[in-house]
């Protein structure tokens, strides 16, 4: 996980706490957070949010820092530790001894113990709201038949549909103190405000357009058709902007009784825009004048 750990006591504990030590080599505990990336805190407010603990005052890059509670065992040998004056201070008030494992630019690993304060509880509601930030929702992949850089035609129909490959369900995760939240979210419709006044509800995704079919055979469900022009509109156009909904919810795993293991943070939207001229169609003279 670490290239080429250094332990900044390892004189002091790698002789007298080979418990302590060997944690540093593993990685810890696994029961700890990070100020690196996503959810993080520094040790004076575990479970707090992302920092980035510099430990030198130069201008490179600063390490990035990670905090795991000893278990029970190690913990036990740094008090005697502490008490001795063989190992790092302990102070006062209510606390826990952590692993600090810090990774530099060049990825070089140190590790030392530090005191500090207990983890504050998880908020689970909280790392789902963090989580739901992660969450891949792209601004939706607009189409349209004729396309939005060609004039649409009063009384004709304009097909409308969205990147299929962005209509699914996706998710992501933040985790703190042990506890992981995973959020998902499911697009459930698309609404078409065409400019003009007027908006489309679509329950799906939409069909491209085939050209090798006619109008009247298009599977696309998602039409509309213009009643009047663009002319006399700012740059004599209508704005057409793509809304998706988004039905998020979310599951937590390892949270201790009391915080809520799943819930909802309901609807979030993803729009696009494209500004389209509509004009008339021309009429046809048949009758030879």
């Amino acid at each position: 996980m670490h290239k080429r750990p250094l332990i900044a006591v390892a004189t002091l504990l790698g002789v007298l706490v080979g418990p302590l030590a060997s944690a540093a080599f593993a990685g810890g505990t696994g029961d700890g957070w990070t100020d690196g990336n996503g959810v993080g805190a520094n040790v004076s407010s575990p479970g707090g949010p992302a920092t980035v603990d510099t430990s030198t005052n130069n201008s490179y890059s600063a390490p990035v820092c990670s905090y795991e509670p000893l278990n029970a065992e190690e913990s036990a040998t740094a008090d005697r530790m502490a008490v001795s004056g063989w190992g790092p201070p302990k102070g006062a008030g209510q606390g826990v001894w952590y692993w600090k494992i810090c990774v530099d630019a060049t990825g070089m690993s140190s590790a030392i113990i530090v005191w500090g304060n207990a983890p504050a509880a998880v908020s689970t509601s909280a790392l789902a709201r963090r989580a739901l930030g992660y969450t891949p929702m792209p601004p939706p992949g607009m189409g349209m038949s004729p396309p939005a850089n060609r004039e649409q035609l009063v009384n004709l129909t304009t097909f409308l549909w969205l990147d299929q490959a962005q209509w699914g369900a996706v998710s992501a995760s933040a985790s703190a103190g042990g506890v992981t939240v995973v959020t998902t979210a499911v697009p459930e419709r698309v609404v078409w405000d065409m400019g003009d006044g007027e908006s489309v509800t679509c329950d799906g995704p939409g069909v491209p357009y085939d050209p090798s079919k006619s109008d009247a055979d298009q599977p696309d469900p998602c039409r509309f058709v213009y009643r009047h022009s663009s002319a006399g509109r700012p740059n004599s156009t209508f704005t057409v902007t793509a809304t998706v909904s988004w039905h998020v919810s979310w599951v937590a795993t390892g949270a201790p009784a009391g915080p809520p293991a799943a819930g909802n943070l309901g609807v979030v939207t993803r729009s696009s825009s494209v500004a389209v001229r509509v004009a008339e169609a021309e009429a046809t003279n048949t009758d030879g004048q």
